[in-house]
């Protein structure tokens, strides 16, 4: 019998953990990020915008020219 509730206990405290590294992994996933975490990504992004343009301003002209 007492091998029964070792194993409940150890099964109780397996969830637990588990629980807790959900609720650890929640609380990082939602940190508050830094401005120049955000003005990086917003820069990066416009440069990714603008080589994207550039491209397809390239692709009509050279489209236009075989025609």
């Amino acid at each position: 019998m007492q091998s029964y509730y070792t194993f409940i206990a150890l099964d109780l405290a397996r969830e637990r953990v588990a629980e807790a590294d959900r609720r650890r992994l929640a609380a990082l996933a939602h940190q508050p990020r830094s401005i120049e975490v955000g003005l990086v990504r917003r820069l990066v992004a416009r440069v990714a915008v603008a080589v994207a343009r550039a491209a397809d301003e390239r692709l009509v002209q050279r489209e236009l020219a075989v025609h």
